[in-house]
């Protein structure tokens, strides 16, 4: 139901002085906007674009990951009192480029949308002011940036106007560390920092998340791109507590972009920046000292010839998937997962009039095949799988043909933000969000049923049956595909 005027002002001088009163929470019947967690109070806000929900923005969930805890695993945050929680922070050190790229051309709507710092473990939450049910489904989202970048605040997806929409669903978003700062492999800290980052998030989303109206029995881990990576490393590294009920996977499969850096390429980088020839612990110690934005300005620009992706641990990602899934060693969770049919626009050496040489091959070998052997190996181990294939040419999305339904092109229409820049959508592009948002949301309430949306219902992903599900593929909203669409080129 929409608000009425006098109530719609309410809210917005509420907003106004919520700082004030903050003993207070929201006053009528709608939710309240200060929350109890078990850290201290958070007081959020709503505003006027998405009258019917309620945003925290910039909860901390682990203590500034800075001087002597650079680098380490997260802590937990302490004890904070009472928070207004009303605006982005900043997202986590970014790994920079001075390349053009696709999306700084022409869609910079899916990159971060301010700055960064190395104090950047926070999470935003979004809930309905009115939900229509108590213990809502909730989405934890681990955003993408190919493990070097990425970060919450991001245009196109900020879910505001989805939850306007459905009332039905919380959506937590995270940030983690990235780069050197996230996954130094340094031989004084192996494990994979921003890893556990994402799994202190799913945690503490398990401990907080029914003050909010979310329940903690039914969460959904979704992530894109290095996101979709960690959400595929996650159910290999919990095989037995899990926490969440299902994954989502968009274009990423486990083990995707993992593997680079380590004890080596942290010595080596160390030396760039005055801590070479040291032992270990006294060599963690002294990166630690130096300032963040020399080590990201080196690792960026200082052609150290090193790069730090996530490492096999053994702990959070391991050296061999097939491995560990031939012997159970995964949860047991359903996974929705699937690629789209350009990605590789979004990839490699870029030109403004077309795509290049090898960028559809950079596509097929960083996301469609990996994410084909993780449906097909899921498949045959018994690991119940929803398969697609995202087809979406949208021109308020990608501004030139060529470009197509490239790497991240489907999240505006899961987010509901596919309208907000260069024109509003066709009414098929409505159809499609429409269906793909109604899927992810059966899902989520329920995994252990094949999600449904009006009159269709998504079958398990079966080799030899046609079950890939074909989003907007041939302009048409939804069909039934054989794997052999994607699996052939991939050699699965």
């Amino acid at each position: 139901m929409k608000l009425t005027q006098k109530l719609l002002l309410s809210l917005l001088l509420a907003r106004e002085a919520v700082s004030h009163e903050h003993d207070h929470g929201f006053p009528g019947p709608a939710q309240p906007l200060t929350i109890k967690t078990k850290a201290g109070l958070v007081t959020g806000f709503i505003n006027a674009t998405a009258p019917d929900v309620r945003q925290w923005l910039g909860i901390p969930y682990a203590e500034p990951p800075v001087g002597s805890l650079r680098f380490l695993p997260p802590k937990p945050k302490k004890p904070f009192g009472h928070l207004t929680t009303q605006a982005y922070q900043p997202s986590c050190m970014q790994q920079l480029s001075n390349a053009a790229t696709v999306y700084t051309t022409f869609m910079p709507e899916f990159l971060i949308n301010g700055g960064q710092s190395e104090d950047c473990l926070y999470i935003n939450i979004y809930a309905p002011l009115k939900p229509v049910d108590k213990g809502l489904p909730v989405f934890v989202y681990i955003p993408g940036g190919g493990f070097t970048g990425g970060g919450s605040d991001s245009l196109y997806k900020i879910p505001d106007q989805w939850i306007q929409r459905s009332q039905t669903h919380v959506v937590v978003i995270m940030n983690y560390r990235v780069n050197i700062f996230g996954f130094p492999n340094a031989a004084a800290q192996p494990l994979n920092a921003g890893l556990l980052d994402q799994r202190l998030v799913v945690e503490w989303v398990r401990d907080n998340i029914a003050a909010f109206g979310g329940s903690p029995k039914k969460i959904t881990l979704w992530g894109q791109s290095a996101g979709a990576s960690s959400v595929g490393s996650y159910g290999y590294a919990y095989p037995k507590d899990p926490i969440v009920t299902g994954l989502i996977a968009d274009s990423g499969a486990a083990g995707v972009a993992s593997g680079a850096g380590g004890p080596t390429a942290f010595s080596t980088f160390a030396g760039f920046v005055g801590c070479g020839n040291l032992a270990a612990k006294e060599q963690l110690a002294c990166l630690q000292k130096v300032d963040a934005k020399q080590i990201q300005q080196t690792l960026s620009f200082g052609n150290t010839g090193t790069r730090f992706t996530p490492g096999a641990d053994n702990v959070t990602s391991f050296a061999n998937y097939t491995e560990r899934i031939q012997k159970g060693l995964i949860a047991n969770l359903p996974m929705i997962t699937g690629s789209n049919t350009n990605e590789g626009a979004g990839f490699g050496t870029f030109s403004p009039d077309g795509m290049t040489p090898g960028q559809y091959q950079t596509g097929l070998n960083a996301i469609t095949c990996p994410t084909a052997r993780e449906a097909s190996n899921r498949a045959k181990y018994g690991q119940v799988t929803y398969k697609y294939l995202y087809g979406g040419n949208f021109t308020n999305i990608s501004p030139r043909p060529w470009i197509g339904a490239t790497h991240s092109a489907e999240l505006p229409l899961l987010f509901g933000t596919h309208y907000e820049f260069r024109g509003n959508s066709t009414e098929f592009e409505w159809d499609v969000a429409g269906l793909m948002q109604g899927l992810w949301l059966s899902f989520a309430r329920n995994p252990k049923k094949d999600p449904s949306h009006g009159s269709f219902t998504w079958p398990k992903y079966d080799l030899d049956a046609n079950t890939l599900v074909e989003f907007a593929v041939d302009d048409v909203k939804v069909q039934l595909a054989s794997r052999k669409v994607v699996d052939t080129e991939c050699g699965v």
